[in-house]
């Protein structure tokens, strides 16, 4: 079974909950869930041999569901000292165990590795953009436009560890570039495994094209603005340390939240809009699941 605390969709909110940091909230719920609950599978197994009641049943014998709400924080934009906070739907169907997803968060996906311990697969999504008007400090930057993004996936779970590698690019004709981002995990249970701990680090590495786009400054740019030209490299740009908890109430009904924290690296730090360094994030929501 998995879930997927969603980012919001209208305005500023989108731009406050769809950074890197905020993602593990989303990635903390699908594997919360996945620990905490048995999966379809393993009901239908429980039943025997019984049969579907009805068409209906049987075409999605196979699925799961979850729906939810919540709200979460983070910087207007990567690299600000100005924070918000935004709605975060929750919506994700998934089909035997996440061989194929629809989320509003991950996106349309199929895992086409699996194994024990791994897993690995690609998705498509949508990426937001960044508007000029999200902050006073983007004035004269222009917007960075919103277009699709194409993901692959692969993760390492060893139970009380795991470890992922996303690796995305962009789709859109608009240079955005790819970013590649690794995590560690260490998780462990309470209460009857009602309640999930984890723990770990993060580091994201970005090409030139994604650098520049998100982080430097052009001459038409620095003509418009009170910067200067910046031009930047490809590299890391940031390491981070999230934690995450989930408790169930019950087989469907759960709340997830998550903090994160990420420090700016090389070029994305030194850049002349970024006020701090130092970025945060988090969010926290109740979910349904059937």
């Amino acid at each position: 079974m998995s879930s997927s605390v969603a980012r919001g969709t209208g305005g500023k909110a989108i731009n406050v909950i769809q950074t890197k940091l905020t993602k593990f909230v989303l990635f903390t719920s699908v594997v919360f869930l996945s620990l905490a609950s048995p999966t379809k599978a393993d009901d239908q197994a429980g039943a025997g041999s019984t049969k579907p009641d009805n068409f209906v049943d049987a075409a999605l014998s196979d699925w799961d569901f979850t729906i939810g709400a919540g709200a979460g924080f983070g910087p207007d934009y990567e690299g600000s000292d100005d924070y918000g906070v935004g709605a975060m739907p929750v919506l994700e169907a998934s089909w035997r165990d996440d061989t194929f997803f629809v989320s509003v968060d991950r996106g349309i996906g199929t895992t086409l590795l699996r194994s024990e311990h791994f897993s690995g697969g690609v998705s498509l999504n949508y990426d937001w953009g960044r508007d000029e008007g999200d902050n006073s400090a983007l004035r004269g930057l222009g917007d960075i436009e919103a277009g699709l993004e194409g993901t692959a996936f692969a993760e390492i779970d060893l139970g009380t560890y795991a470890f992922e590698l996303d690796i995305t690019q962009d789709l859109s004709g608009e240079d955005k570039g790819l970013l590649a981002n690794f995590s560690a995990e260490y998780r462990h249970s309470f209460f009857d495994e009602r309640l999930w701990i984890s723990a770990g680090p993060s580091v994201s590495w970005a090409s030139e094209d994604y650098m520049q786009s998100y982080f430097g400054v052009n001459n038409k740019q620095a003509s418009r603005s009170r910067y200067s030209q910046h031009d930047t490299d490809a590299g890391f740009k940031d390491v981070g340390l999230n934690l995450g908890a989930m408790y169930s109430f019950d087989e469907n009904w759960a709340m997830i939240g998550s903090v994160g924290y990420a420090r700016l690296l090389g070029d994305a730090a030194d850049s002349p809009f970024v006020e701090s360094e130092n970025q945060f994030s988090g969010g926290l929501a109740i979910t349904y699941n059937f």
